[in-house]
C-alpha cells in the first residue's frame, strides 16, 4: 500500500512540475511578443553614459562606499521620466565606469514642476535636494537623500517676497550655502523666465496685480539667513549684481553654480551665455562677506571656447569630483549624456583652467541612439545582416553594427563621417540638428547612400563612394527638383533653399521607394503643405537622374489626398514614415509616427496610379513620444513576419516582435484589427 502511495506522490509532483514548466513557457512566450526596449545582448559593451532626455545630474555617494555615484533625473520624456541611480563601479578615479541606471523613484515621479528645476546642497556632510513643488507654491527640501531617497519631504519657509520669486518665475532653482561666511547656511536662487503660476482662489487677483508690477527679468538672488541653522529665518531676496551694477544673471542660462573655483576663500560663479552656449567665469573680486563679481570671462582650452556637444538644455552642478581640491563641473544635456569638465587647478590671468567635456562611460543593456532618435534598418556593411543607422537631436548620423543572431548582438554606436569629417549637422542659427534619415541606393550604382532632412528642412544626399563592404561617404549635396514654375516651399520652416533645391517641412523623414516600379528610386515624403507625396524619378536623354514636381499620389478610400500633418508653424513636419507589408497581403502599408507612438494605414490597392490607404489606427498603445517617434520595420529573426522598431525622444529603441501577420496591433486581443471608426488626424 505504501508503495502505491509513493508512486502516486511522484506522479503528482511530476504533474505539478510539468504544469509549472508549461505556465512558465506561456509567460515567457507572452513576454516575447510584448513591446520591449531593444537590448545590446552584449554584456561587456561600454558606451557613453546616457540617461535619456534633458538629464540633470546629482553627483553624490548614494551607496555609501566612499566614491561618487550619480543620481540623474530624466526630466522631459513620456516613457522614461524619473530619477535613476548610476553606480560608480570603478571607485575614486577621474573617469569611472558606471553601472546601468536603476530607477529609484516611482514611474512618474518628477522633482519640481518639470523634473529639472532642483539642486543638490551639501550641508555639513548631509546631502539635501531643494526643488519647487509641481505648482510653484512651495519650496521643498528632500532631506538626507542617500539615506532617505525622496520620502523625507519638508517645506522651507520663505519671506513674502521669496514666494513672489517662486510664483513669478517659471524656472527657479535653490541652493543652501553659507554665502557670506558667517557660518549660517543661506539660500541662493536662480530665477529665469518670468511667468505667473496658474493660481486659483481669492488671492489670485492680488497675485496677478503684484506680478504685473514685478520687474520681469532673469535674476540671481541671495536670501541671507538671519536666524540659526536649526531654525533659519531668511531675509527678503537680494539681487546679486556685477561690479558695474548690472544683474549677474543678464544674458545667462541660469543655475546657482556658486563655488570657490579659484580657491581664494570666496564664492565665484560660472554660467552659460545664452547667445552662444559658451561657459563664462565670473570671479568674485571682493570677499566672502562682501561679494563683488567681475565681468564674465570665456572659459577656453587651447584657445577654443569650452562647449558641450549638445547646444541645448545644459544642466550643470559644481563639485570636486576627483577629490583633488579643485571644484569641477558635472554637466548633463538634452541628449541625456553626462560629462566631466575638469578643473585642472591651473590659472591663466586669474581664470581657472578647465578641460573640455568628456563623456562618462557605462555598462548597459539597452541600445540608445541619443535623444530624438530616428532609426533605419539596413545592411550597411554588406555582411548580410541588417544593421541600425540613425539620426538624432544633436545632428549626428550613427551606425550600430549587427553582430549576428536571431536575437541580434549589437556593437557600440559609431558616428559616421563624410569627406573625412564626422557628420554633425547643426544649421546656422539652430541649437539642434534633428537629423532624420533614409538609407538606399539613391544614384543606382549598387551602393547604399544616405538621405537626410534636418532642423531647417533641407534634404541632403550623402553619396557612398566606397565599396559595398567598406562604405565611405562624400560631402553632402542638396537634393534638387525639376519644378514647374517657382519651387514649392513650406509656409513655415527654419531654413532657406537656393535655385531648385528641395526645402521640405522640418524634421520629416525622406523615404527612398520605387513608387511606380519602373526601376528608378523615387522620393516619398511630406510636401510643402503636409500632404504625403511622391517625387517621381526620371532619367534624361543625357542619362541624368532628376526628380519631378511632387504628386499627391496617396489617397484615402474617399479619393481625398492624405494630409499627413494638418498642423502649422513649428508643429508642421516632424513626422517619420516607412512603408512595409504589415499585414501579409503583398501590398506595402504606411507606418507613421503619431500619438501615442505609431499608427498605420492599410494599402487596399491602386487607382489611376494612386495608392489607396485605409486608416487602421494605432499599432502600439503605450505612449512613447514627446516630439515624435521614429518607426521602422525589420525582421531580424527571419521568420518572414515584419516586426516594429521605434526610436524615441529619450533615445532608447523599443522593439515589438510579432507572433504572426494576424497580429497587427498591441491594441487588439480578440481578433484581427479592423479599420478605426475615427478619422486620421495628426495629434
Amino acid at each position: 500500500m505504501l508503495r502505491y502511495f509513493l508512486i502516486l506522490i511522484v506522479v503528482l509532483v511530476k504533474s505539478s512540475i510539468s504544469t509549472t514548466e508549461c505556465l512558465s513557457q506561456q509567460i515567457l512566450s507572452s513576454q516575447q511578443f510584448e513591446l520591449q526596449k531593444l537590448e545590446y545582448n552584449n554584456p561587456e559593451i561600454l558606451v557613453d553614459l546616457d540617461a535619456g532626455f534633458k538629464a540633470v545630474p546629482m553627483p553624490l555617494d548614494f551607496d555609501g562606499d566612499g566614491d561618487y555615484d550619480l543620481l540623474i533625473s530624466e526630466s522631459s520624456c513620456y516613457a522614461e521620466s524619473g530619477v535613476f541611480y548610476f553606480e560608480n563601479i570603478s571607485g575614486n578615479v577621474e573617469m569611472p565606469v558606471f553601472r546601468q541606471g536603476q530607477r529609484v523613484s516611482s514611474e512618474r515621479f518628477r522633482l519640481g514642476y518639470d523634473g529639472s528645476r532642483f539642486d543638490v546642497s551639501n550641508v555639513n556632510g548631509r546631502v539635501h535636494v531643494l526643488t519647487p513643488d509641481r505648482v510653484r507654491e512651495q519650496l521643498l527640501i528632500y532631506k538626507d537623500v542617500p539615506h532617505n531617497v525622496f520620502w523625507d519631504k519638508n517645506e522651507i519657509e520663505l519671506p513674502e517676497t521669496g514666494y513672489d520669486v517662486l510664483h513669478f518665475y517659471k524656472g527657479t532653482q535653490w541652493k543652501m550655502l553659507d554665502f557670506d561666511g558667517d557660518s549660517l547656511v543661506d539660500l541662493l536662487c536662480s530665477a529665469e523666465t518670468p511667468q505667473l503660476a496658474d493660481l486659483r482662489g481669492s488671492g489670485a487677483a492680488i497675485r496677478k496685480k503684484a506680478f504685473d508690477a514685478f520687474e520681469k527679468e532673469n535674476q540671481l538672488f541671495f536670501l541671507k539667513n538671519s536666524g540659526t541653522n536649526e531654525q533659519p529665518v531668511y531675509n527678503p531676496p537680494e539681487k546679486i549684481k556685477k561690479q558695474n551694477g548690472e544683474p549677474l544673471a543678464k544674458g545667462l542660462s541660469l543655475r546657482p553654480l556658486f563655488a570657490d573655483y579659484d580657491r581664494d576663500g570666496d564664492f565665484d560663479f560660472i554660467s552659460i551665455r545664452q547667445a552662444d552656449n559658451e561657459f563664462l567665469y565670473f570671479e568674485n573680486t571682493g570677499s566672502k562677506s562682501h561679494f563683488n563679481f567681475a565681468e564674465g570671462v570665456v572659459l577656453e582650452h587651447d584657445g577654443n571656447p569650452i562647449q558641450m556637444e549638445s547646444l541645448a538644455t545644459i544642466l550643470s552642478t559644481a563639485i570636486d569630483w576627483d577629490k583633488d581640491g579643485f571644484i569641477d563641473l558635472i554637466a548633463g544635456d538634452e541628449d541625456g549624456k553626462i560629462s566631466l569638465i575638469k578643473n585642472t587647478g591651473k590659472s591663466t590671468n586669474g581664470t581657472p583652467q578647465f578641460l573640455p567635456p568628456r563623456f562618462f562611460q557605462q555598462k548597459t543593456r539597452f541600445v540608445d541612439c541619443g535623444a530624438l532618435a530616428a532609426p533605419r534598418v539596413f545592411d550597411w556593411d554588406g555582411d548580410g545582416l541588417e544593421d541600425i543607422l540613425y539620426g538624432n537631436g544633436v545632428g549626428h548620423i550613427g551606425f550600430i553594427k549587427n553582430l549576428g543572431g536571431k536575437n541580434p548582438k549589437w556593437a557600440a554606436p559609431i558616428l559616421l563621417s563624410a569627406a573625412g569629417k564626422e557628420i554633425r549637422i547643426i544649421p546656422p542659427g539652430a541649437a539642434w540638428g534633428y537629423t532624420t534619415i533614409d538609407v538606399g541606393d539613391w544614384n543606382h550604382d549598387d551602393l547604399p547612400d544616405i538621405l537626410v532632412n534636418h532642423h531647417h528642412g533641407n534634404v541632403l544626399w550623402y553619396e557612398n563612394i566606397g565599396t559595398r563592404k567598406s562604405p565611405e561617404l562624400a560631402q553632402a549635396r542638396p537634393i534638387e527638383v525639376q519644378w514647374k514654375g517657382n519651387p514649392q516651399k513650406p509656409a513655415w520652416v527654419p531654413g532657406t533653399a537656393e535655385g531648385n533645391e528641395l526645402l521640405a517641412p522640418w524634421r520629416t523623414s525622406p523615404l527612398i521607394m520605387d513608387f511606380n516600379r519602373d526601376g528608378l528610386n523615387d522620393l516619398v515624403m511630406l510636401d510643402y503643405e503636409g500632404y504625403l507625396a511622391v517625387y517621381l524619378r526620371h532619367r534624361s536623354k543625357d542619362d541624368e537622374l532628376f526628380l519631378k514636381q511632387p504628386q499627391r499620389n496617396f489617397i484615402f478610400p474617399s479619393g481625398e489626398p492624405i494630409l499627413l500633418n494638418q498642423r502649422t508653424g513649428s508643429s508642421s513636419g516632424r513626422l517619420k514614415i516607412t512603408f512595409a507589408d504589415w499585414d501579409g497581403d503583398g501590398l506595402r502599408d504606411l507606418i507613421v509616427s503619431s500619438k501615442p507612438a505609431v499608427d498605420w494605414m492599410k494599402n487596399i490597392g491602386e487607382e489611376n496610379g494612386k495608392i489607396i490607404l485605409q486608416y487602421m489606427g494605432r499599432i502600439i498603445s503605450r505612449t512613447l513620444m514627446g516630439h515624435t517617434d521614429g518607426p521602422v520595420v525589420t525582421d531580424w529573426n527571419r521568420d518572414g513576419v515584419p516586426d516594429l522598431l521605434v526610436g524615441t525622444e529619450s533615445g532608447v529603441l523599443y522593439f515589438w516582435q510579432r507572433p504572426g501577420f494576424q497580429v497587427t496591433s498591441t491594441m487588439t486581443t480578440t481578433g484581427p484589427q479592423v479599420p478605426a471608426d475615427y478619422p486620421y488626424f495628426k495629434r
